[in-house]
């Protein structure tokens, strides 16, 4: 039977974490990574990984990052390690010069997040943490609460670099960015000004998607009140895009339990397409639509009602338009 740490101990990441910002000595040197674990073992070997994602070469880099994925978030679970990679991973994001940023950038994201098993439901889309009375654990005793907080500490400790990453010129980073913040712990009030404001300037329907789902996580995920009365007025306002009138429908749906509306099953049934689906392949926020058999499939799964609403849906879809 594995002994369940004690929290504030040597094996708590968060408290690691927290001493080593607090002391400014958030050194990939002063790390005790040999203290910590990813799926293979010590994590003493994650500082090299680290170091390769810096490659001048892209196939380097990106053999490397594909590795370190491996170890550290192996089968959609964080390790420790994870936890404390993340500050790195976030600066080598926002060097220019860096191979796959995007997807470094995801992989910090990423850290704090449960992992969702290959479904995405109403209910629990903006569920970034598991529930801490579940008490999951890995295989050395620590809770996996423990290292999702302090992933999502690091991002908030780490919220101006990802504004600034707001603004960059790749629109994968500019999602992932979004994604990141989403995710962090205690956002300051700059983080939801920063992502309305990119989204009033954005052009790019994969970014424009991912700054509304953000910006709704956060209000769900912090008690916003006016969360569902903001979503609302997003996606039954036909002067918006379908893009984002889609991510508002999304949001709207996660921040209630209220039944699906007959008009937002007709949105649906309008915007759902080959240029839907193309988008949505590279917004974070889903666990892989290709692998559920495409976009119709997966938003049907999501929505997760009733059969009649499943098939009033399918019955919309199937309908061909005027």
């Amino acid at each position: 039977m594995i002994e369940i740490s004690e929290p504030g101990g040597e094996q708590d990441v968060r408290r690691v974490m927290a001493e080593l910002r607090a002391a400014g000595d958030l050194t990939l040197d002063r790390v005790p990574w040999a203290r910590f674990s990813h799926a293979y073992g010590p994590a003493d070997d994650v500082p090299a990984m680290l170091e390769v994602l810096y490659a001048p070469e892209p196939d380097v880099a990106r053999h490397g990052l594909v590795n370190l994925w491996n170890k550290v978030r192996h089968q959609g679970n964080s390790d420790t390690a994870l936890a404390l990679a993340v500050p790195f991973l976030l600066r080598i994001a926002a060097t220019p010069g860096a191979h796959g940023r995007s997807r470094v950038l995801r992989l910090a994201a990423e850290a704090g997040h449960r992992n969702h098993f290959g479904t995405d439901l109403r209910t629990d889309l903006f569920q970034v943490a598991d529930d801490p009375d579940e008490l999951m654990i890995d295989g050395y005793g620590r809770p996996l609460v423990w290292t999702q907080q302090a992933a999502r500490e690091a991002v908030t400790a780490d919220a101006a670099l990802l504004i600034r990453l707001l603004d960059d010129p790749d629109p994968l980073v500019r999602a992932n960015t979004a994604y990141a913040l989403a995710g962090a712990l205690w956002p300051p009030p700059e983080v939801p000004a920063a992502l309305r404001a990119r989204l009033a300037a954005e052009t790019s329907q994969v970014v424009r998607i991912s700054l509304v789902l953000a910006l709704a996580q956060l209000a769900v995920e912090h008690g916003d009140p006016d969360a569902m009365t903001w979503t609302s007025a997003l996606w039954t306002d036909v002067a918006n895009t379908p893009d984002v009138r889609f991510a508002a429908a999304l949001s709207w749906l996660c921040a209630t339990t209220q039944p699906v509306p007959d008009r937002m099953l007709d949105l649906f049934a309008e915007v759902v397409g080959p240029d839907l689906a193309g988008w949505m392949q590279d917004v974070p926020w889903p666990d892989r639509i290709a692998g559920h058999d495409g976009l119709v499939a997966w938003l049907v799964a999501f929505l997760n009602e009733a059969a009649t609403v499943q098939d009033r849906l399918i019955t919309r879809l199937n309908t061909p338009t005027a």
